[in-house]
């Protein structure tokens, strides 16, 4: 859902530090970093189903054409 912010407030927000502020990063390369960061954790919480779809992506991911 759209969430409406106040001018006002905008200004005192800070970046998280989740959020990259420099130069924009290959969204093929960050989308891979982070189904592998997901992939490691339904690994260890024995999400088998979880990991081989994961799995999956992560190989669609390394075979997308970059440019």
């Amino acid at each position: 859902m759209n969430q409406v912010l106040e001018a006002g407030i905008a200004g005192s927000l800070r970046p998280s530090p989740h959020v990259s502020i420099g130069a924009p990063e290959d969204p093929i390369t960050a989308a891979t970093r982070a189904v592998e960061h997901i992939l490691a954790a339904a690994h260890e919480a024995g999400q088998e189903e979880a990991v081989r779809l994961l799995h999956a992506i992560t190989a669609l991911l390394s075979a997308a054409p970059r440019q």
